[in-house]
C-alpha cells in the first residue's frame, strides 16, 4: 500500500512530463502502481485489515460486563470470567477492546447521574460538616448543621459544639422551624444516632429515638445508599459555600454569636438567585411553603421528646 509521500511523488513528476516507465524505475515501483497512482484524485488512504481476535466471540459478554449497572466489572474480572468461559488468551485483547467501550460507559455514567428535581414539599436534606473557628480568642471544634429544601433550595444552618444524639435531634427540629415546615422526606446520612444497618437489599434499621423524631415531626427518614454521596448532592455544595464563605477566618465571641451570625448569613444567601434553579430561592419557597406540614411548637416537641434515652 503506498503511501502519501509516493502518491505526491508519482503526481509532481507526472505533472512535468516524466514518462511512466522512467517514474516507475527512479521510484522502484511497477509500471502499473504508477498508473494507478496517477488516477488517484485524493491522496491514498491506508485501511487496516480487521484481524480476528480470540475475544470476539466473547464480545457480547463483555460489553455486558463492562457496561450493565447490574455488574460494572473492571478489566480483571472480566478477564477472570472469560477464562470460566473457556477463553484461553492474555489480558491484553481484553484491555483494548475495553478502551473502544469507555466513551459508552462514561454516557451510561452521565444518564444515571442526571440530576433530578423533587416536587414542592416532598424533601428536604440534611447533613453537618464539622470546624475549627476561634470562640472566645481559642480555637474550638464546632459541628456545622445544615438543612436544604429540595425544592424551593431554601437552606438553613445551626451551629453545635456536640454531635451526640441528642445535638442531631435539636439540630433537625431547629432547622425544619427556621425553614418554615417540615418536608415529606428528610434525606440523611447514616450516622449511628440515626441509623442502625443500612445495607444494600435489606431493610434500613433506624435507632428507637430516631423513629420517634420522624414519627414527631410526620416525616420519614431517607438514609443514603452506602458509597452514593449523590443521593444527597444538593446539601454537599452549600457545606463547601459555607465552610469558604463563612467560617473560615472568622471568630466570634460565643456560641449565640456563632449561630446569630450564621443565621443571618443564610437568610441573605436565600435570597440570591440559585444557579441551576436560576430562580431565587426564597421567591421559590413561596410556592413550596403550602406544601410542608406545621410542626410541634418548641415547647410541646422538647416534653415529647424528653422521654427518649440518648
Amino acid at each position: 500500500m503506498k503511501n502519501l509521500r509516493d502518491w505526491h511523488a508519482v503526481k509532481k513528476m507526472y505533472s512535468k512530463g516524466v514518462p511512466i516507465k522512467q517514474i516507475a524505475r527512479e521510484l522502484k515501483m511497477s509500471k502499473n502502481t504508477v498508473k494507478s497512482l496517477i488516477k488517484k484524485e485524493d491522496e491514498p488512504k491506508y485501511t487496516r485489515v480487521a484481524k480476528s481476535t480470540k475475544i470476539d466471540s466473547y464480545k457480547k459478554n463483555i460489553k455486558l460486563w463492562y457496561l450493565s449497572k447490574d455488574y460494572s466489572f473492571n478489566g480483571t474480572r472480566i478477564y477472570n470470567e472469560l477464562c470460566k468461559l473457556g477463553y484461553s488468551g492474555s489480558i491484553n485483547p481484553v484491555y483494548r477492546y475495553l478502551s473502544t467501550l469507555d466513551d459508552e460507559r462514561i454516557l451510561i455514567s452521565k444518564r444515571a447521574s442526571q440530576r433530578f428535581e423533587t416536587p414542592p414539599g416532598d424533601q428536604a436534606q440534611f447533613d453537618w460538616g464539622e470546624y475549627a473557628v476561634i470562640i472566645t480568642g481559642k480555637k474550638t471544634k464546632i459541628y456545622c448543621f445544615t438543612m436544604i429544601l429540595s425544592y424551593s433550595r431554601k437552606k438553613a444552618a445551626v451551629c453545635s459544639l456536640s454531635v451526640s444524639a441528642g445535638a442531631i435531634y435539636e439540630a433537625i427540629q431547629d432547622l425544619f422551624i427556621e425553614l418554615g415546615g417540615v418536608t415529606k422526606e428528610l434525606v440523611i446520612d447514616n450516622p449511628k444516632a440515626l441509623v442502625i444497618s443500612n445495607k444494600k437489599g435489606e431493610e434500613v434499621i433506624f435507632n428507637d429515638a430516631a423513629l420517634r423524631l420522624a414519627t414527631y415531626l410526620k416525616t420519614e427518614l431517607n438514609p443514603c445508599i452506602p458509597m452514593r454521596p449523590q443521593t444527597k448532592g444538593k446539601i454537599e455544595k452549600p457545606n463547601q459555600y459555607i465552610e469558604e464563605q463563612f467560617i473560615k477566618g472568622s471568630s466570634f465571641d460565643s456560641m449565640n454569636e456563632l449561630n446569630n451570625e450564621i443565621k443571618h448569613f443564610m437568610r441573605n444567601w436565600n435570597k440570591r438567585v440559585h444557579g441551576t434553579t436560576r430562580r431565587v430561592p426564597d421567591e421559590m419557597f413561596e410556592e413550596e411553603k403550602r406544601c410542608l406540614s406545621s410542626m410541634l411548637s418548641h415547647e410541646i416537641f422538647c416534653s415529647k421528646f424528653s422521654s427518649i434515652s440518648l
